[in-house]
């Protein structure tokens, strides 16, 4: 799978938005509804919410932005972005493979024993800057799972990565974001993690300061006309 996305023809009014890897089906299909009802062309990259805003920083130049809601409350706080509006939120879950049996994993205990049964593991590298990967890296080393499973995990930039191991065969599971197991083929979400170990995110959409291309991709982000592309990705009400 591909960083980037192009829909339509490139031109100068190309609409152009950085998108964090959570969001990817959503803005993917929201940017193709776009295109089918304007006939603007859009190009989208994709990164870990971390690196949206390392390339904002950098000062990449952007119409639309999607990202967690604390990443562009930052950029926001800092003007470096328009101020930022929740469109949906997400949980982590354990995805499974097609046609293979759920483990239980309905208390921590439970959890537990199938992390430790586990060939092999599959989750985001907190080095890579995405939500999920940081925040299972510390719940992990809370519960005291971290060093048990550390040589069979598998660590991967972007919960797509995550759930391509698991759609391959690499790993026995993959613990990510509801939006990014729903948005890769073979594979389901099976169980949600235990509270203990368990996070929801709000992710949000926010425009350029000084946007080059025209704001109605983004109204038409906001405006309740993609509710329903929110809610196919995997999303849940902010």
């Amino acid at each position: 799978m591909t960083d980037e996305a192009i829909i339509g023809t490139m031109s100068p009014q190309t609409i152009r938005i950085l998108s964090a890897s959570a969001v990817r089906q959503a803005m993917t299909a929201a940017a193709q509804d776009f295109h089918i009802r304007t006939g603007a062309s859009l190009h989208l990259h994709f990164g870990t919410s971390g690196a949206v805003e390392q390339r904002i920083n950098a000062g990449e130049s952007f119409d639309v932005v999607a990202a967690s809601l604390a990443a562009l409350q930052a950029l926001h706080k800092a003007d470096r972005i328009g101020a930022p509006v929740a469109v949906g939120a997400s949980r982590i879950a354990l995805g499974l493979k097609d046609g293979v049996p759920a483990p239980d994993v309905s208390t921590l205990e439970k959890f537990r024993a199938v992390m430790l049964a586990a060939r092999s593991i599959a989750r985001g590298d907190p080095a890579g800057g995405g939500t999920a990967g940081n925040h299972l890296q510390r719940a992990l080393e809370r519960i005291d799972l971290l060093e048990p499973t550390r040589a069979k995990t598998l660590l991967k930039v972007g919960g797509y990565k995550v759930m391509q191991e698991v759609a391959e065969d690499r790993a026995d599971f993959g613990l990510t974001q509801s939006t990014e197991i729903v948005a890769v083929d073979g594979v389901h979400i099976a169980a949600w993690l235990p509270e203990e170990v368990q996070m929801t995110t709000i992710y949000a959409v926010a425009p350029a300061l000084s946007p080059s291309a025209p704001g109605a991709f983004f109204t038409a982000l906001v405006d309740g006309h993609s509710d329903e592309i929110y809610r196919r990705a995997g999303f849940f009400p902010a």
